[in-house]
């Protein structure tokens, strides 16, 4: 699905989603198709289960939206890679 067709299918709610296609362009995550895992109208119940899925899966590229977003603006963020020894 493209986000604009996420937006229609669930106008006023929070969408957690992922990335099926994506790619960088000038620090900012660009995803071309999606994946709607779940969907909820509480932004705390939408960060439970988002954090949730990371922790069974970090490698996959999930997100959490609500659909009044015109855009999916996603600024990518570098990591020193500075760890505690």
């Amino acid at each position: 699905m493209l986000w604009e067709e996420v937006r229609q299918a669930y106008p006023d709610k929070w969408v957690v989603l992922e990335a099926i296609e994506a790619h960088s362009d000038s620090n900012y995550r660009i995803v071309d198709e999606i994946a709607v895992i779940d969907i909820y109208d509480d932004s705390m119940d939408a960060l439970h289960r988002h954090s949730e899925l990371h922790k069974q899966k970090p490698n996959r590229e999930l997100y959490f939206f609500h659909t009044s977003r015109e855009e999916l603006n996603i600024l990518e963020k570098k990591w020193a890679g500075l760890r505690k020894i």
